[in-house]
């Protein structure tokens, strides 16, 4: 029992996701495109989870509910749903095979339970290419990472790679996970996968020292690279750490001519916090003062390099862009440009981002993993 109570505490703090979309976004959501102008507007974190993922996931969770939403299989179809209720267009899902891979929870057969979440993302993803864009994931620190890796972009045709530093225990100011992290991220950029990341980690001590780490040893290390950074460098709510992180990014690349901000754009899912969200003694409400500082650090680090995401469950898109429009101050004409960025160019190279075939996928994975099997892990047993 206190095994499965420390995984749903670090659970809860770690649900934190990419988005999809179906509709155009319309005027009453957050503002109107200018006559003539075509946007895209975005949730760009939203989890994806298969039936046999969700049921574990309850249990991780300690209740078959996150934040009042129903945890259930979260299908292509319901994605499609949140997007539209919120009147958006297109989502980033993320796979939750990291958390299969995490230590404590990872079951006899771990790597083919990794690969059932991920191809089970790939085939929601090849369902609907214009309104899903799918990011698999992987445990980094493992020795199958790299493997899986190209497994993913290579026969799923999956653009994106999704990493959680909490929940892989991934801590940079260790050599070892710094020598890791070197090597994949170099992969990726090589591979051309731009890389989603939840960047904080457990150290008590995160924040300014594990930025300057990430710029400096492996950003301006690693030609190419092209990141997302969730949270606005944490894991949600508006800590001294994220504050930190944010604040680093901005001081290094205003003084260092040779960093290119247009490899990196924050996220700001699950950041702003109220009633429904919060977390006691993990994820407070936000002040208004800390919510007039998250704008503030938002229009230094330039709006045109931030994204919107709602972190589902944590979230749904259509509570999120309510909560921004009432307590960030912002206007109108700011929120409609953070939820229209399109930064597909940006970090897949092209606005024609790769999307996984249906019928080459069912043929390629008709001898492999069924994702439909029951996975190996075996908590609470």
């Amino acid at each position: 029992m206190k095994l499965l109570k420390t995984l749903a505490v670090l659970s809860l703090v770690l649900i934190i996701s990419a988005a999809s979309v179906l509709c155009g976004f319309a005027a009453e959501s957050a503002g109107v495109a200018p006559a003539g102008q075509t946007k895209t507007y975005t949730d760009y974190h939203m989890h994806m989870m298969s039936e046999q993922f969700s049921e574990l996931f309850k249990i991780l969770n300690g209740n078959d509910k996150s934040n009042g939403y129903q945890l259930e299989e979260f299908s292509a179809e319901k994605i499609l749903t949140l997007l539209n209720n919120a009147r958006l267009d297109r989502a980033f899902v993320l796979s939750g095979s990291y958390i299969l891979g995490m230590n404590g929870i990872e079951g006899p057969d771990e790597y083919n339970d990794v690969k059932k979440e991920n191809n089970y993302l790939a085939i929601q993803c090849a369902k609907y290419p214009e309104g899903l864009v799918g990011f698999f994931s992987v445990n980094p620190l493992k020795d199958y990472a790299i493997e899986e890796m190209d497994r993913c972009y290579d026969e799923l045709k999956l653009p994106g790679l999704k990493l959680h530093f909490t929940n892989s225990d991934v801590d940079l100011t260790k050599p070892e996970h710094l020598e890791k992290i070197q090597k994949l991220f170099s992969h990726a950029a090589e591979k051309g996968i731009p890389i989603l990341v939840h960047f904080k980690s457990r150290n008590p001590q995160f924040g300014k020292k594990d930025a300057e780490i990430l710029i400096n040893d492996v950003i301006a290390k690693t030609p190419g690279l092209k990141l997302q950074i969730a949270h606005l460098g944490g894991w949600g709510g508006f800590d001294k750490g994220t504050e930190e992180v944010i604040s680093t990014f901005i001081e290094e690349y205003k003084n260092n001519k040779a960093l290119d901000k247009n490899n990196v754009v924050f996220d700001f899912s699950g950041v702003v916090v109220t009633e429904k969200e919060e977390m006691k003694g993990m994820l407070d409400i936000t002040t208004v003062e800390q919510n007039e500082r998250i704008a503030g650090l938002m229009r230094e680090w330039g709006l045109e390099n931030v994204v919107f995401g709602s972190d589902w469950p944590y979230s749904s898109s259509a509570n999120y862009i309510s909560n921004i429009k009432r307590l960030l101050p912002l206007s109108d004409a700011e929120i409609d440009a953070i939820l229209s960025n399109d930064t597909s160019a940006r970090l897949f190279g092209s606005d024609a981002i790769r999307h996984p075939d249906l019928k080459e996928l069912l043929r390629t994975l008709k001898e492999g993993v069924d994702y439909n099997a029951p996975l190996s892990v075996e908590l609470g047993q």
